[in-house]
């Protein structure tokens, strides 16, 4: 039975899964303008800038509008790397500024959507493997470029935010090397997957795998228990705290490197004691870099001269209305550093934390996912005349077999 709903409703039901109405369209728009740009390239370059016209609208309550592009193109070559051309990533830049009336993250409003694409290639890679990469994965880059899209439609349906989330996003993408597979490929990779940011634009991703791929109620559950980002979801779902010290135990060769790489003297420690030391060092350092990112986020070009003043005991009548904004900035670091270093007495308790803090949000938004079935395309019937009987019946002999003969009823209990 199929179910017959407006335009407008059908719009209304993408906003309540989280997917804007157009985005979808929009993605695969944008995807053509990049597939014809890459085509121009003929020569080889470490990046390559196009630009020009979008006519893009996003959103249903909250409309989002991009009227124009630019798309930058970088070449990142990696000497050992082997294979053809890759896409490391793909992302959207904002502008913004610290409110110090208001001490919130302001967001520059603009209709012009700026586009990076980071390409990895090898030293002997040809310009024609850029264009081949995006076509071979179309549906996969069109889901992506969707993606970027939800991003720039969250970030301009919300100009005013809360710093500390940003900083701490901005943190996980920007994290050390430790060299551990179970803390650098599991751990951070995870805590990137189930991020604020990174969530809100997951059923947009999948939404758009399922357009491209025409995926219909019928078929649903089939598609999603293949898609990247429900098994990814599923995966992080079942993830434990022993299991992480499970695998740090199995990588017991790399913590130690670890520890010799910061000269720290482990002769007469435990495995589990090396475990947590590394672990402390991984969480002082993650609260570094989640500071660094937030007072930069925060800081204005005059900070250093009222700092330099202040040292001297005596801040220019000029600088008294930024010096009282810094005053009120400085307390907001504070608070920042002091939700960051919340675990500095117990660094292990951090990780057992986050850990289920993963279980917990992937569990959401598998839910959230699941209820994108709502999109799925109905299944279709056919009736068929038959011209030929005979030819038929051996045609459906071929596809289902020789026929059981019923010799007793089935249906007695709707008597």
């Amino acid at each position: 039975m199929k179910i017959i709903i407006t335009e407008s409703q059908a719009a209304l039901l993408k906003e309540a899964l989280g997917v804007p109405n157009k985005i979808l369209e929009a993605a695969e728009k944008l995807y053509q303008i990049i597939e014809d740009h890459l085509k121009t390239i003929t020569l080889k370059s470490n990046q390559y800038n196009f630009s020009g016209s979008l006519d893009i609208q996003m959103g249903n309550k909250k409309i989002i509008e991009v009227e124009e592009y630019n798309l930058t193109v970088n070449i990142e070559e990696i000497d050992e790397y082997k294979e053809t051309a890759d896409i490391s990533s793909m992302g959207v830049e904002t502008s913004f500024m610290f409110d110090r009336n208001l001490l919130m993250l302001r967001r520059e409003i603009t209709t012009v959507l700026n586009l990076t694409i980071t390409f990895v290639v090898n030293p002997e890679w040809e310009p024609k493997e850029l264009i081949e990469k995006m076509e071979q994965d179309k549906n996969y880059q069109v889901a992506s470029l969707a993606h970027e899209l939800k991003h720039k439609y969250d970030k301009q349906a919300k100009e005013i935010d809360l710093v500390g989330p940003t900083a701490e996003y901005q943190a996980i993408q920007q994290t050390s090397t430790f060299g551990i597979p179970a803390i650098d490929r599991k751990f951070f990779r995870y805590a990137y997957f189930i991020s604020i940011s990174e969530n809100l634009v997951r059923n947009v991703e999948v939404a758009s795998q399922m357009r491209s791929a025409n995926v219909t109620k019928s078929g649903f559950k089939d598609f999603i228990q293949n898609e990247r980002v429900y098994s990814e979801l599923m995966e992080i779902k079942k993830y434990t705290f022993d299991v992480f010290i499970d695998e740090l135990h199995q990588q017991m060769n790399r913590v130690e490197a670890l520890l010799d790489h910061v000269d720290f003297d482990y002769s007469d420690m435990s495995d589990y004691e090396k475990i947590e030391k590394v672990l402390e060092f991984v969480y002082i350092d993650s609260v570094n870099k989640k500071m660094e990112i937030f007072n930069n986020m925060t800081s204005e070009n005059t900070d250093f001269l009222i700092d330099m003043a202040g040292m001297f005991g005596q801040i220019p009548p000029v600088l008294k209305t930024r010096a009282k904004q810094l005053e009120r900035t400085n307390e907001v670091r504070r608070k920042f550093m002091n939700y960051a270093m919340r675990y500095q007495n117990n660094p292990i308790k951090f990780f057992k934390d986050e850990i289920e803090n993963f279980n917990y949000v992937a569990n959401k938004y598998i839910k959230k996912i699941i209820k994108l079935y709502a999109m799925a395309k109905n299944d279709e019937t056919m009736t068929e005349s038959i011209q030929n009987w005979d030819l038929h019946q051996k045609l459906m002999e071929k596809k289902y077999g020789k026929r059981k003969i019923s010799t007793t009823y089935k249906y007695k209990n709707f008597k």
